[in-house]
């Protein structure tokens, strides 16, 4: 589990298997919060892999700290 800071410096936990549970509209709200642009052309595939590329960038900075 991590939390993550939000566009609006709201914070919110989050884990890697539950980005991978999330529906699309939850992804979308998800991303939003982080500060990503949707759109309906784009596939729940491609928002899930966004999301969890965030969280994996997210990761590698924990190792740093």
């Amino acid at each position: 589990m991590a939390i993550f800071e939000g566009v609006r410096c709201g914070y919110r936990t989050m884990t890697r298997e539950f980005l991978e549970r999330m529906n699309r509209s939850e992804l979308v709200e998800w991303l939003e919060f982080r500060g990503t642009a949707c759109y309906d052309d784009e596939s729940t595939e491609l928002l899930r892999n966004c999301a969890l590329e965030d969280f994996g960038d997210e990761e590698m900075t924990w190792d740093f700290k």
